[in-house]
């Protein structure tokens, strides 16, 4: 069992997923799972089969926040964060473990995105932000920037942290040795029940993607340059909900989150529309 690193696998109604990523890994790696639903049949699945995994089953809290969940009960200096359904080549890890260990310290070490394994040579490349499917992390220097802001559920929560990472000199590297893919799911690995919660889920994909970029706006650059940042996406949203009202609802609804997200961002309230399948 590998002394150095821990895997941390953010989870959303991804059991098969879950299931068909763990097979291997956990014979090599000690696993956390953060399942953001209450899928006690994965937990019994998991608690049954295999000594090394640890679930936690929480309401949904986001991909960033159970990442920073993960991080607070890791017990080995540096832990892997791995969407479940993205393919890791061989060596992987491993490789990115080296480059770590050769580097010191970082901000977060990234595997090359290819959807075969490709040669490479084995220079590290400096970048200003990082495959959020697959990222390495060093436990203490993560912790030390208090992990991703829990108060983006949805989209930006990596360009913040990347922004906070680069802002106290930890620098970010592709690793050019290792190798992931993230599916054609990309978006999200969740496998929804019914077509009303696919569609619910795409109304919510607009009302946080509004209410991210205009958080992430105001932590960066403040309130009024996020304001006239973000005021045209309002502006343009409003008309195409009008024009939608009485051609295509299920559209003007989409618009309607999308605005409801950005007035409520505008307003200063947190974050807190949440699938009502949850």
């Amino acid at each position: 069992m590998n002394k150095d690193v821990t895997i941390v696998i953010p989870s959303y109604k991804s059991r098969n997923l879950v299931i068909n990523k763990i097979k291997n890994l956990s014979k090599k790696y000690k696993i956390i799972i953060i399942e953001n639903s209450k899928d006690y049949k994965l937990k019994k699945i998991i608690n049954k089969n295999y000594n090394n995994i640890k679930i936690i089953l929480k309401n949904n809290v986001g991909f960033g926040s159970a990442v920073n969940i993960g991080a607070n009960i890791v017990r080995t200096k540096y832990f892997f964060v791995i969407n479940p359904d993205t393919k890791l080549y061989r060596n992987t890890i491993i490789n990115l473990i080296k480059s770590a260990k050769e580097i010191k310290k970082f901000g977060g070490l990234s595997p090359e995105y290819y959807k075969r394994k490709v040669k490479k040579n084995n220079k590290n490349i400096e970048v200003n932000k990082l495959y959020g499917a697959a990222i390495l992390f060093d436990t203490k220097i993560f912790k030390s920037i208090k992990g991703f802001d829990k108060n983006f559920f949805l989209y930006f929560e990596e360009n913040d942290l990347f922004d906070r990472l680069r802002k106290a000199n930890l620098k970010m590297f592709k690793i050019q040795n290792a190798f992931h893919y993230h599916t054609s799911i990309e978006s999200s690995s969740a496998v929804m029940e019914n077509k009303d919660e696919k569609y619910y889920s795409y109304l919510l994909t607009g009302w946080h993607g509004q209410w991210s970029k205009f958080y992430y706006y105001k932590k960066k650059e403040g309130y009024l340059k996020s304001l006239l940042i973000c005021f045209p996406n309002l502006i343009k949203n409003i008309i195409q909900f009008i024009l939608n009202v009485f051609l295509n609802f299920k559209k003007a609804k989409y618009y309607y989150f999308k605005i409801e997200g950005l007035v409520v961002a505008i307003l200063c309230i947190k974050s807190f529309k949440r699938s009502k399948y949850d």
